[in-house]
């Protein structure tokens, strides 16, 4: 891979997400723009579905409509993030620590309270 950050060893969700996404004997590479492309698709989906609850007459969504988008969603950033060299749970680290800051941060306690 040319990116120098790529992690040795991804976490399971991204080891299943490599498997079907570089076919076998494939090497592995950097190509950040492919999983971004398909990350604004799925994206784009998901907004879709909620449009059409929202606008088409008799259309329904359920919770599991948008787990499987989001499903979707995930995949791509576990490939992405892999790309980047970084794990899911790193990923999500730096997301926290991110949300952490600011005036819209998390609360002190790191719990996310209902109205607060």
């Amino acid at each position: 891979m040319e990116n120098d950050q790529v992690i040795s060893e991804p976490d399971e969700i991204q080891q299943r997400a490599l498997k079907t996404w570089y076919p076998e004997g494939y090497p592995l590479h950097y190509d950040p723009l492919h999983p971004i492309l398909a990350l604004a698709g799925e994206a784009g989906e998901l907004a879709n579905l909620h449009k059409k609850a929202l606008y088409k007459p008799g259309f329904e969504v359920n919770d599991s409509d948008y787990i499987d988008e989001l499903g979707d969603c995930l995949y791509y950033i576990a490939i992405l993030a892999y790309q980047l060299g970084l794990t899911i749970d790193e990923l999500s680290q730096i997301n926290r620590e991110k949300l952490a800051g600011g005036k819209h941060g998390w609360p002190e306690n790191g719990k996310y309270e209902e109205g607060k």
